[in-house]
């Protein structure tokens, strides 16, 4: 039974090495066993080792995977202590086995909370992404910008399978760049009128550039509602790539006031080495501050996996034998 107390929006966990010496030996055994991380039958092995995650860990992510828990999620541990080497310059140039021991403790975690999915159109269609800089990306709105703050947004808000929840886990992070998040719990006071509007289909969300580099093609946008749901709604927002109807100033003018609402919610949360933070793709927005990069091996790098709840539903546009979504 629920209990009845408030649940913070955003909750922490942090383990000590005692708690994740079982689940380090899993990995560390695995490693062993198995050529790539992107292998579905590993993710399977790490999926019946639940019992070596600390009980206090499995219980915060049953109330992830509940949508009863936080909307944000920060687990930190000891740093593991594989060496991931460099920040790679591009995400095509990592060794696939430098992250191997980061990516397993990622989805020994992950897979708790949901079925990991991927897409076609996003790095190859790997399970595990990169978020690093890019040379030449500096300004993008993706994972792969940095000068300028990557603006809040709801992970692939443009299509209907995208993930439950965002996990990302921290390899590098030497100046503390932090990941920012607003859940929707803040929306409540949001006025009657334009909450009516935020939820008729009056918004167009396109696609990210990193997904049109496969394809070519920019697909018609769909009309959405940008808040769904019940009394405290679920979001679908993305500023960056949201527009209106020219002659709709009414619905410009709500998603200006709402946007102004999630910025003014945002709250920093700064990942260092080993710490993972799972986003519900739903309640919360993410982005990230900006920063410098060097493109010398010690810019900030994360890995990341996206997860749904309901695999059957996401996998309408599955290629056979993947878990890996096409563009509609």
């Amino acid at each position: 039974m629920r209990s009845s107390a408030p649940v913070p929006d955003i909750q922490e966990i942090a383990l000590t090495a005692q708690e994740t010496r079982p689940a380090d030996d899993v990995v560390r055994r695995l490693m062993g066993e198995y050529d790539t991380t992107d292998d579905l039958g590993l993710l399977a092995k790490l999926a019946e080792h639940r019992d070596r995650l600390p009980p206090r860990l499995t219980d915060v992510l049953a109330g992830v995977r509940s949508r009863l828990g936080s909307a944000v999620t920060v687990v930190r541990r000891p740093r593991l202590d594989e060496n991931v080497g460099a920040t790679p310059s591009h995400w095509k140039t990592r060794g696939r086995a430098a992250t191997a021991a980061h990516d397993l403790w990622l989805a020994m975690v992950s897979t708790q909370v949901g079925d990991p999915v991927c897409w076609q159109t996003l790095q190859d269609g790997r399970l595990f992404n990169d978020v690093l800089p890019i040379q030449g990306q500096e300004h993008a709105q993706t994972g792969h910008g940095s000068v300028d703050n990557l603006d809040f947004h709801v992970e692939d808000a443009f299509d209907d399978a995208r993930c439950d929840v965002l996990a990302l886990l921290c390899l590098r992070n030497e100046d503390l760049t932090a990941t920012t998040v607003a859940t929707a719990s803040g929306l409540l006071g949001v006025d009657a009128e334009d909450q009516e509007v935020l939820r008729r289909p009056r918004f167009a969300i396109r696609p990210d550039p990193e997904h049109l580099k496969e394809t070519g093609s920019d697909p018609s946008p769909v009309w959405r509602p940008v808040l769904f749901g019940g009394s405290q709604p679920y979001l679908r927002v993305d500023p960056a790539y949201t527009t209106t109807a020219p002659e709709d100033d009414e619905a410009a003018r709500a998603f200006s006031r709402l946007c102004r609402r999630l910025e003014g919610a945002l709250v920093p949360v700064r990942l260092r080495p080993g710490d993972l933070v799972l986003i519900d793709n739903y309640r919360a927005v993410h982005g990230r501050e900006p920063f410098t990069p060097r493109y010398d091996g010690t810019d900030r790098w994360l890995r990341k996996l996206t997860l749904t709840f309901d695999l059957q539903h996401s996998s309408g546009r599955r290629r056979a034998g993947s878990r890996a979504l096409a563009l509609p």
